[in-house]
């Protein structure tokens, strides 16, 4: 019976959305995120009160305001929708890692069925392969790319198991069941290598953005007589918004930053 594996070294140049986790700490984070915005929007009302008249303001009221109220709730829905769908993917990635894991222990409990020396380079290639998990790829995914030193122990894993020759049905049936697992875990780490560098699409990012601008921009068109307490309001729905923005950030990238999954899965198997 042939196994084939599919090994893949993943490079990555990091997007700016992921280059704005990996380079900034989370006080300059917020800074350009949140409180950028809200500034922004601060000083789009102050020039809009100095270029806009105060009575077409007031008398477009009855305009605006329904114009205001479907353009939120729609952008509403739609932030909503790829702030959940980002904590999908994040909440997915965590139970990739688990899953991942437990197949590794699968894997170096399967070991005790196998004959030395195969069982001793076995064990020794797991236990090399989960500490560089944790101790060099781990550092490579908060720059979205795969390491090669862990590219290497899992092809030497694969090619140990291609070279055993089982002398019995109960070996032959570990080495099946091994085979097995080998193929998942390689599955779930190309895809733990994918989600560490797969960042919001574009097209997605535009239509948040140019939506947000547009919601902000719309409050302007609301006078009020007291500037300082509509500049309040305007810089509250600024950064409501823009904390969705945070949030999708911190979330897209579920090993960079500091919003991260965490590694426990990995680091709690007994493998001695």
């Amino acid at each position: 019976m042939k196994y084939r594996f599919v090994y893949c070294v993943v490079t990555s140049s990091m997007c700016l959305e992921q280059a704005l986790c990996y380079y900034l700490n989370p006080i300059q984070l917020f800074s350009v995120c949140v409180l950028g915005p809200m500034l922004l929007a601060f000083i789009g009302l102050w020039i809009s009160r100095k270029i806009i008249p105060s009575h077409f303001v007031n008398q477009s009221h009855d305009v605006t305001g329904p114009f205001f109220n479907t353009l939120g709730t729609v952008y509403g829905i739609f932030l909503a929708f790829i702030v959940s769908t980002t904590w999908q993917s994040f909440s997915t990635t965590s139970s990739n890692l688990v899953q991942e894991a437990r197949y590794l222990g699968d894997l170096y409990f399967a070991t005790n069925s196998f004959p030395q020396p195969t069982k001793g380079e076995l064990q020794q290639l797991l236990r090399n392969y989960r500490d560089s998990i944790l101790h060099e790829e781990w550092k490579s995914m908060e720059k979205g790319e795969a390491n090669l030193h862990t590219e290497q122990l899992l092809r030497k894993i694969g090619d140990t198991y291609i070279r055993f020759k089982a002398k019995d049905p109960s070996e032959a049936s570990f080495l099946r069941e091994s085979f097995q697992d080998l193929t998942s875990m390689t599955g779930l780490r190309a895809s733990r290598i994918d989600d560490s560098s797969s960042c919001l699409l574009p097209v997605l990012w535009f239509v948040l953005l140019t939506g947000a601008a547009a919601t902000v921009g719309f409050s302007f068109l609301f006078g009020a007589h007291n500037f300082k307490v509509q500049a309040v309001m305007t810089m509250l729905l600024a950064g409501v918004i823009s904390m969705s923005f945070y949030t999708i950030i911190n979330l897209d990238f579920p090993f960079t930053g500091t919003t991260t999954v965490s590694a426990a899965p990995v680091q709690n198997l007994d493998m001695k």
